[in-house]
């Protein structure tokens, strides 16, 4: 498939998906929830779908549990930096909270890497 081809195809589909999502996020209540269908996993799932399409399941596979790993870091950081923050002061709080989503990743993928 050419490069453009796949491009357009990634345009479409990803509209397509940030479209539904938000439809979904607008049906949704309580609104708290409406965040869980942003436009990231739909242009994650876009991605991952075309991905599919033209290279195989490898890459999509690859590429779901660098997003886990992240996933798991961003909770790593989020849950350290109110406390950090909070005793420390803003500037070294989230300093830490960052060393802190830096190390977790690392270990999720040494973690990952250990599984291939």
């Amino acid at each position: 498939m050419s490069e453009l081809l796949v491009l357009a195809a990634r345009a479409l589909c990803g509209g397509l998906f940030v479209m539904a999502f938000a439809l979904i996020g607008e049906l949704v209540t309580p609104k708290q929830f409406a965040g869980i269908f942003s436009a990231a996993p739909a242009v994650a799932l876009a991605g991952m779908t075309l991905t599919m399409t033209v290279q195989g399941d490898v890459p999509v596979a690859e590429s779901a549990l660098g997003m886990i790993a992240g996933s798991v870091a961003l909770v790593a950081y989020c849950a350290s930096a109110v406390p950090l923050v909070t005793r420390l002061g803003v500037l070294l709080g989230t300093i830490i909270a960052l060393v802190t989503w830096g190390a977790t990743a690392a270990v999720c993928r040494a973690l990952i890497a250990g599984l291939a």
